[in-house]
């Protein structure tokens, strides 16, 4: 659609064509002037000065009112006044049978410069109709005796060459200009149209309408002439591209209606047709555009009041945070008896306290950072880091909690040095959620796989477990805040719906993006890939060929660290 901003109104243009005319019958009316003067005897010059100031009023009046000439009212005046002068003129020398019968062309001529088939037929009637009047005038006596010719049979000659040329004339300059034929057709079609339809000229005069389009238009002549001046600009500049180009265009623009003080909105449809006239359909979009700008309002209403949820939230998390934290760090001091033995019932409310805290600080957690994302105050801090690492000390991490549930959690890493450029701390995060959620949903014996691989540019996590699956409307959802899918209520996990909103969100931050496969009851598996691999981000260019002793060495020491971790397990 066309929308062009134009706020001001065009300035007024002089048509030159409009001008040629009047401006060579001064020049011709001057000429005759001067060699008349030239010929004849002092006594008779004011008499040519006189006739020759009378002849060139109607060339002085299309200057004067040319800047105006594209209006109905102007043309008229101008028609008119070519139409008086070959009046005078016929009526002054004698009626029909003087050779100023010629004059009558002048009108049809003067309305060929000035628009359509229309104001040329108009033209020529009017001529006919003046010619009428002086044969009426001179068959009645009207003129006077000694300039009218006595004889009527002597007026058959004049009066038919004089008619023949004015029809001859219009007919030529109707099918210069379109076809009188075309014309009709145009109305007789638009007649019967029982959609809004019009057909403008160049000049952007209302050729034909359909009634349903007359009644919009209130009987305006012109279809710019309803619209305001920003639109009316809008609407000539499209018309004028689709009549050079061909190229159909479509305009939205204000009609205002009958009712006082309404507006209507219309999408204008312009398309060039034969003879250099534009055919334009008015389709009502008034009702659409209310409830367009119905539901603008509604979705700035909605965004705002997430924005005011999120800074809420944002800011009450930092407030539950440190009575939390009083109450984890108490309960963990009574769970570890540092002061003493506590009877059965008072440990097994410690150890409850503890845990709930332990899980509403995660909760917490989830629900301020995505607050943070949703309120665009959440900040990545990249670096250049070895991907693998974060995957096994997350996994490492992670372990306790699997075989505590009883799930056997695994990883694979490339042999390569996997080096991104990311944020540290919300990669850990995505594999923490991904990895939590799996042991979450995979019943006791099941497996979780956390997987690091390259494709490409990207880095891609994936996290598969064969656990209770999801439908695949559920998989859909998964992602979106404060969404759980039908198969948590298998389980006694406690959760908010955050965990995978926090991680879609964490990887679209890095330009990444989430798929979820899943099938109920066969398990899920999530893939995050995030476009983040950069091999100058470590700078260390040995890293790249790390040799046997070192993936020895950390092979030995993840394995310390498991074994130390079940046996803290087993004293416990």
């Amino acid at each position: 659609m066309t929308d062009e901003s134009i706020s001001a109104i065009k300035p007024r243009r002089i048509p030159v064509n409009a001008l040629a005319m009047p401006l060579l019958w001064v020049g011709g009316v001057l000429v005759c002037a001067v060699l008349t003067l030239f010929l004849n005897v002092t006594a008779a010059r004011s008499m040519v000065l006189m006739l020759a100031l009378v002849a060139c009023v109607p060339a002085v009046l299309s200057v004067l009112v040319s800047p105006f000439l594209e209006e109905d009212w102007a043309q008229a005046l101008v028609v008119l006044a070519w139409t008086a002068l070959a009046g005078l003129a016929v009526a002054s020398a004698g009626g029909l049978s003087t050779p100023f019968v010629v004059l009558f062309i002048l009108p049809v001529a003067a309305a060929h410069g000035l628009g359509g088939p229309r104001l040329t037929m108009e033209a020529a009637v009017l001529s006919m109709f003046a010619v009428a009047l002086v044969v009426a005038m001179t068959t009645g006596g009207l003129l006077p005796s000694a300039l009218i010719t006595t004889d009527p049979a002597g007026l058959i000659g004049p009066l038919s060459v004089i008619l023949t040329l004015i029809a001859s004339a219009s007919a030529l300059v109707v099918r210069r200009q379109g076809g009188w034929d075309a014309q009709s057709s145009r109305i007789r079609l638009l007649r019967f149209a029982p959609d809004p339809l019009l057909c403008i000229d160049a000049r952007g005069r209302n050729l034909a309408a359909s009634p349903e389009a007359r009644s919009i238009l209130g009987g305006a002549r012109r279809l710019a002439s309803v619209l305001n001046p920003a639109h009316r600009a809008r609407f000539n500049s499209a018309a004028t591209r689709v009549l050079r180009s061909g190229h159909a265009e479509d305009v939205e623009v204000e009609i205002p209606s009958g009712d006082e003080g309404k507006i209507r909105r219309f999408e204008l449809r312009l398309a060039r047709d034969t003879g250099g006239v534009l055919m334009v359909s008015l389709n009502d979009i008034t009702v659409r555009a209310e409830r367009e700008e119905r539901l603008i309002a509604e979705r700035d209403t909605a965004l705002d009041a997430a924005r005011q949820r999120s800074q809420f939230l944002a800011g009450i998390s930092h407030e539950l945070r440190t009575p939390l934290n009083a109450i984890i760090g108490f309960s963990d001091m009574m769970k570890a008896r540092l002061f003493g033995p506590l009877p059965a019932k008072y440990a097994e409310y410690a150890d409850l306290i503890y845990d709930s805290g332990r899980h509403l600080v995660d909760l917490v957690g989830d629900v301020l950072d995505m607050s943070k994302i949703e309120a665009d105050r959440y900040t990545l801090t990249k670096t250049g880091f070895d991907a693998r690492d974060v995957v096994s000390s997350s996994v490492k991490l992670m372990q306790l909690g699997a075989e505590e549930a009883g799930v056997s959690l695994k990883f694979r890493l490339p042999n390569g040095v996997v080096p991104v450029h990311a944020d540290r701390k919300a990669v850990r995060q995505i594999l923490f959620n991904l990895i939590s959620n799996a042991i979450k949903f995979t019943t006791s014996e099941g497996t979780v796989t956390v997987t690091l691989s390259t494709q490409g540019g990207d880095a891609l996590i994936t996290v598969s477990d064969n656990g209770v699956g999801m439908t695949a409307e559920d998989a859909a959802r998964l992602g979106n805040p404060y969404q759980q899918a039908a198969s948590a209520q298998v389980t006694d996990a406690r959760g908010t719906g955050l965990g995978m909103a926090l991680v879609k969100s964490l990887a679209e931050l890095h330009d990444g993006a989430m798929s979820v496969q899943s099938e109920l009851g066969c398990g899920t598996k999530v893939c995050v890939r995030l476009p983040v691999l950069d091999g100058s981000a470590l700078g260390l260019g040995e890293l790249a060929q790390l040799d046997v002793r070192d993936h020895i060495r950390r092979a030995q020491d993840a394995s310390d660290e498991i074994e130390q971790g079940t046996r803290k397990i087993a004293g416990g």
